[in-house]
């Protein structure tokens, strides 16, 4: 028999409003990274790094808080999408935060990667 607390535990985490924090969470660390770590003002900075290429786009570093931004708009419409299908027990009200989510995830390692080339 579970202990109280585990299926308390349990109940926080499948609920899907850990999920839209945890966006949140991912986004306000990805802009507090660029913030800190990067400190972009009005210097040049690379804004865009392929591997095989290096650095393609240069630009004013204040550019770097459209990355956080960027994920910002992605959530919030996802978001809107999961209100207007909240009614509907369907695949497409999971989809909007597991996508929301790896935009985030993918956002914050685009941030971790243009702080190691500038």
């Amino acid at each position: 028999m579970e202990s109280v607390w585990r299926q308390k535990i349990k109940l926080y985490f499948t609920n899907i409003w850990f999920l839209w924090v945890l966006c949140l969470i991912f986004n306000i660390i990805t802009f507090l990274f660029i913030l800190i770590k990067i400190s972009p003002g009005e210097q040049t900075l690379a804004l865009r790094y392929n591997v095989l290429a290096g650095v393609e786009w240069y630009g004013k570093g204040k550019n770097l808080y459209f990355i956080p931004g960027v994920g910002l708009v992605i959530t919030g419409v996802n978001f809107t999408l999961f209100r207007a299908l909240k009614n509907n027990e369907n695949f497409l009200i999971s989809l909007t935060v597991f996508a929301s989510l790896s935009v985030q995830v993918v956002l914050f390692i685009s941030a971790l990667f243009l702080a190691k080339v500038n």
